[in-house]
């Protein structure tokens, strides 16, 4: 199978790319995944936030299926995007905003791929849900605009309305929660920002009342794998099946690496507000029922952990980039 893949050079995508070896993949991005160490069979530069680009693309691609890692997640900075009058949202945002990435390029791909019989696999996350309820099941709805709805979040919800809007019997939905692995050349992700605030002395205090369900990297790739050899439709959550919190999963973290925890300090997310940054769901998380049908077993965060702590006491490179 020929795979289009979005956004082959972020934290996720590449870790999908990196396990195909180059094999049927055709990566779009902004930057050739080859000078970073990804093997693909081709390479095609192109701006993402361009619509009739997008569209030609999808209609004039000999491959089977669409990967989209594709998305704004910076969530803080997403939150500076957001309209001030927020009764109407349908404000245009520029080529890069999180309105035109998270919102209308996977209803942009939808409908393409839809037209042409090609599978689509959409990349979400937990931060849809307003943190009242969690961990939340696959068939929970996306929460509208609201106080406890990042900007972010709501752009990402829009794109998984209209992804299954357009083409929800050739798309598979993928939610994900705050996703690490052991190593990346590019960004940290949600443990190693952890880790290396830790070494620069600058770590801050870590909420003990958020509830999350971390997402170990591989097992995206898992799921991936098995959604493009199956073409099962539908929404699969890919997270720790065992809760945690910001506080427990730093202090599990640093235990495994043999770092100091007495550097840890607690605070508490309820009742929180901070100017100029974007809320997080409280009570978050995700529910995994629907991936197991597929075979894959998501590590719990703990069970992630220890496997970041084995590959980095061993140096492994089967991670890289």
């Amino acid at each position: 199978m020929k795979t289009l893949v979005l956004g082959a050079t972020s934290l996720v995508g590449s870790h999908f790319v990196a396990s195909k070896r180059g094999a049927g993949i055709e990566a779009v991005d902004i930057e050739d995944p080859r000078q970073k160490g990804l093997q693909v069979e081709k390479y095609v530069n192109l701006d993402l936030s361009r619509e009739d680009d997008v569209r030609e693309l999808i209609r004039t691609s000999p491959c089977d299926a669409v990967v989209n890692f594709v998305a704004r997640t910076d969530v803080d900075g997403c939150e500076k995007e957001r309209p001030l009058d927020t009764s109407s949202p349908a404000k245009k945002g520029s080529a890069g905003s999180a309105w035109r990435l998270n919102g209308e390029l996977p209803g942009w791909l939808a409908e393409e791929t839809a037209m042409r019989d090609m599978f689509l696999i959409h990349l979400s996350t937990d931060f849809v849900f307003d943190g009242s309820s969690g961990p939340y099941r696959e068939d929970a709805l996306p929460d509208p605009l609201g106080p406890q709805v990042s900007w972010y979040g709501y752009t990402k919800g829009l794109g998984e309305v209209r992804v299954l809007a357009a083409n929800d019997k050739g798309s598979a939905l993928i939610r994900l929660s705050y996703p690490y692995r052991s190593q990346f050349q590019g960004k940290l992700d949600f443990a190693r920002n952890l880790v290396a605030k830790h070494k620069e002395g600058k770590l801050y205090p870590l909420y003990s009342d958020q509830k999350m369900t971390p997402t170990w990297i591989p097992d995206i790739t898992n799921a991936i794998e098995a959604l493009l050899s199956s073409k099962a439709a539908g929404v699969y959550h890919v997270a720790s099946p065992i809760v945690t919190t910001p506080y427990e999963f730093a202090k599990s973290l640093f235990t495994e690496l043999g770092l100091d925890t007495g550097a840890l300090r607690s605070s508490q997310l309820k009742g929180k507000t901070t100017t100029g940054v974007a809320p997080r769901p409280l009570i978050g998380g995700l529910e995994v029922k629907n991936v197991r049908s597929l075979g894959v077993e998501p590590k719990s965060y703990l069970e992630g952990i220890r496997t970041l702590a084995r590959e980095v006491s061993a140096g492994s490179r089967m991670e890289d980039p």
